[in-house]
């Protein structure tokens, strides 16, 4: 598996996992995501990452030089009957303030590491769609399920780290 590549260009930004006193904090970057998020939705959906009672969950975030949040991935592993132990991850948002995506990049890193971690066959990770349409298109299941409503509501991206046993 090739590694990712964090030079020394990077040493100005760190990832750690997201505190309890950052959560408001991170509400701005999140809102890239879904705009009408509220300070108490936020809060609510961080409250079971943060409650320290499950070790394989978390929310990890990229700080820059000046303490301001560019990045953070929720994570939680879990099974999944396709891909054995999976590290899923939603919400992901990286912003690109310089240029070379170092936050995704760094993001990446840090979810490779816990999957290690936590001895996941492979990571998932969850994007926003965000006209609700796919580049692609699946089929007639798909045309079926859009016809009775269902819409894209997000991409999964699968990283296979090895086979599931």
């Amino acid at each position: 598996m090739p590694k990712i590549d964090l030079s020394p260009a990077l040493v100005h930004l760190r990832v750690s996992p997201l505190a309890a006193d950052w959560v408001d904090r991170a509400l701005p970057l999140v809102r890239g995501l879904r705009s009408d998020l509220s300070l108490r939705e936020w809060r609510a959906y961080c409250a079971p990452f943060l409650d320290g009672t499950d070790s394989a969950c978390g929310l990890e975030c990229v700080i820059d030089e000046k303490d301001y949040l560019i990045g953070l991935a929720g994570y939680r592993a879990r099974p999944d009957i396709r891909h054995g132990r999976v590290l899923a991850v939603d919400p992901f948002v990286a912003a690109d303030l310089y240029g070379r995506n170092l936050a995704a990049r760094m993001l990446l890193a840090r979810l490779d590491a816990l999957a290690d971690r936590n001895q996941c066959d492979a990571i998932h990770i969850s994007y926003e769609a965000a006209d609700g349409t796919l580049p692609l298109r699946p089929g007639n299941t798909y045309d079926r399920m859009s016809a009775m409503g269902y819409r894209v509501d997000s991409l999964r991206l699968c990283k296979q780290l090895r086979l599931a046993v």
